[in-house]
């Protein structure tokens, strides 16, 4: 975003941090940035980038609960869940098992929902595994306040993608930020949710 203001001075950014799932007609955003696979009919979707994955636990937890060696042993610890916006449901963990993506359903007593930087804080206070996006933990790793769990299924990742309604008469400003956006990130081709299933 500093970049953004640094080349387009002239333009004003509100920015509102949510999980919300927005509807565009009634919302009045021009644009959204979502994760997982986008859905909804008249609109457009950009792919940003696939954020990576990955299992963390801090070491305190590990050393009172033990460190799991096999997917089993998750049984025996607490996974924090987190709740999908866009489902209700908990968010299975992505694991990349025998080469394929798979999705491996945990158990636990804590759920979060709404801020995703939430099961990282418990995490982080010993509170138990979690599984979230590796840049929202690359410091907590390197300083190892958090440590990695489950490497050998690394690989797995979630999209993230920008979000707008399809239109003729796009805003200038908000076109504009588009180019930036994925200039920066993507340039990948448009796509339409609904025909991404």
């Amino acid at each position: 975003m500093n970049g953004f203001l640094t080349e387009f001075p002239h333009i004003e950014l509100e920015i509102q941090l949510s999980n919300h799932n927005i509807n565009f007609t009634s919302d009045s955003f021009d644009l959204a940035i979502r994760g997982r696979t986008p859905s909804g009919s008249g609109l457009v979707a950009r792919k940003l980038e696939d954020a990576d994955l990955v299992v963390v636990a801090s070491a305190q937890y590990l050393q009172q609960h033990g460190t799991p060696q096999t997917l089993e042993a998750l049984e025996n610890h607490e996974c924090i869940q987190f709740f999908l916006p866009s489902t209700g449901q908990t968010a299975p963990w992505l694991l990349r098992i025998q080469g394929k993506v798979t999705e491996y359903p945990t158990a636990g007593k804590i759920s979060c929902t709404d801020d995703i930087l939430g099961p990282i804080t418990l995490a982080r206070n010993h509170a138990g595994l979690v599984q979230t996006y590796r840049f929202l933990v690359q410091e907590q790793l390197a300083n190892d306040s958090l440590v990695e769990l489950f490497a050998v299924y690394a690989g797995a990742s979630r999209p993230f993608s920008l979000m707008y309604p399809a239109q003729r008469n796009m805003l200038h400003r908000v076109r504009v930020f588009v180019n930036f956006l994925l200039t920066r990130l993507a340039g990948d081709t448009p796509q339409h949710p609904h025909a991404t299933r």
